[in-house]
């Protein structure tokens, strides 16, 4: 079946349509917002470009391209590598067929158009984080691709009582302790808190922030001036913040909790699932279907996410085989950052 697919990237003038098929898949989320992609650009210096796929004059599909440079050319990296870009923007229109087969059928030929044209760019690293409900990767494994299953918990708030249920008893118990012990859920725009909060975490468990804050504090600063976030906190009745996590929100169904911090003393009366709880009835309140809580690897933080009520779901990595000189820049930038923490110690 001739479909006439043909990829190109897109014009600044062209990234209302593809909004507009963003907004079609009900599954999207902020990170395949060209205005937001802009505030990750304008925050890390960085660039990003849209590679879209035609049939005619009608968009049906493509992908954001997050960009970076190196002393040589161009790289397009993992989007999973940045917390505020935890997602690539690959979308597919979906097509309403009376057989599965023809919608299979054109999803796979956009697809192959797609990989066609990204192994053209002058990327000499590309790799891709394809999100729930994409599944069929065998156009990439068929051109040469790396595919690797990466796992998140997707929490439904269509239905909060169905959640509430779902939710492990223990930490229904811990909620219910926070709330009789008078703790205050909040919206608010209390940065500080955050940070401090966020900070002490990753100091916590042996982790360097990704950002400075100076840096994080221009990125929330963005965000919220466009409404594409939700910064909520728990407090104690001296208005002290002892829990505290940032949700991208904006135009989608789905949302995306895409950091987090608790004060370490106050676990034990429940802050934390009690914030999450709290923010998921907000969100709820708001109109939004779902809230990733992003990330399911196998640790500590994973085992609370999994008992929040959530759906263990499956996303995707693909990476396009990496260009002989950029596996000679890594092996000499571990040579160098070796060579300065021995003359550091």
């Amino acid at each position: 079946m001739a479909h006439n697919f043909k990829a190109r990237i897109l014009l600044e003038d062209e990234y209302d349509l593809w909004f507009e098929l963003t907004k079609e898949v009900t599954t999207t989320n902020l990170c395949g917002n060209p205005e937001y992609l802009s505030i990750v650009a304008q925050t890390t210096g960085r660039s990003y470009r849209i590679l879209g796929v035609f049939q005619g004059d009608q968009l049906v599909g493509g992908t954001t391209l997050y960009e970076t440079w190196l002393p040589f050319p161009k790289v397009a990296v993992a989007l999973s590598t940045y917390p505020f870009l935890p997602y690539q923007g690959l979308v597919l229109r979906e097509y309403t067929t009376r057989y599965p087969s023809e919608r299979v059928s054109r999803h796979l030929a956009i697809l192959e158009v797609l990989i066609e044209q990204l192994e053209k760019l002058p990327y000499v690293n590309l790799a891709l984080k394809i999100q729930y409900p994409l599944f069929d990767m065998r156009a990439f494994t068929s051109a040469g691709w790396t595919v690797e299953p990466e796992y998140t918990y997707i929490v439904s708030l269509t239905n909060l009582q169905n959640t509430w249920h779902r939710i492990e008893q223990n930490q229904r118990r811990l909620i219910n302790r926070a709330s009789k012990q008078g703790l205050v859920f909040t919206e608010d725009d209390d940065f500080d808190s955050l940070y401090r909060l966020h900070y002490d975490t990753y100091q916590r468990i042996g982790n360097t922030l990704y950002y400075p804050e100076q840096q994080y504090r221009k990125h929330f600063e963005l965000l919220k001036e466009k409404n594409f976030c939700k910064l909520y906190q728990v407090r104690l009745d001296s208005g002290k913040s002892i829990a505290a996590l940032l949700v991208l929100t904006g135009p989608y169904q789905a949302t995306v909790t895409i950091c987090a911090g608790t004060d370490l003393a106050y676990l034990n009366i429940g802050s934390s699932p009690f914030l999450r709880w709290k923010s998921f009835e907000a969100l709820s309140q708001l109109g939004y279907a779902n809230n990733d809580l992003l990330g399911a690897s196998l640790n500590g933080a994973t085992r609370f996410k999994s008992q929040l009520g959530g759906e263990l779901t499956m996303n995707w990595i693909v990476a396009r085989p990496q260009h002989p000189g950029y596996k000679i820049y890594n092996k000499l930038k571990k040579f160098a950052n070796k060579g300065f923490n021995l003359v550091r110690s």
